[in-house]
């Protein structure tokens, strides 16, 4: 059986090392540490989740989440928002753009976990 492919989009060492800690015995996970890199490896790639940042320099996560939208097929890969903005503001806006989820940092294993069998489910 194929493992499910999972794309972390974040700028920040600590939490994608994190991300990679947790996920990379049972999924097949491609990283970029920038939005730019993000949208690069989306053009070429079709993951089954996508674990984002918002706070990125040049691309933010947000200006991600429109492109996601651009493709009637990325548009369906569900987006899990990871970000230390914790407004309720903020959740609104990336679900408005298409984010599925959000989780605020720091990460939690569990919340992790619960999202993975959330969206991961069918797979």
């Amino acid at each position: 059986m194929d493992r499910a492919k999972i794309l972390i989009i974040d700028d920040d060492p600590v939490c994608t090392g994190v991300l990679l800690a947790m996920l990379g015995d049972d999924y097949q996970v491609t990283t970029a540490n920038s939005g730019l890199g993000g949208i690069d490896l989306l053009d070429s790639t079709t993951p089954d989740l996508i674990f984002l940042d918002i706070s990125m320099p040049q691309v933010n996560g947000y200006q991600v989440l429109k492109h996601l939208q651009q493709d009637s097929i990325k548009a369906q890969i569900p987006v899990v928002v990871i970000s230390t903005l914790a407004e309720e503001s903020d959740q609104e806006f990336a679900k408005k753009l298409g984010a599925s989820d959000y989780v605020t940092k720091p990460i939690l294993p569990d919340a992790i976990q619960q999202k993975l069998d959330k969206y991961l489910a069918s797979s």
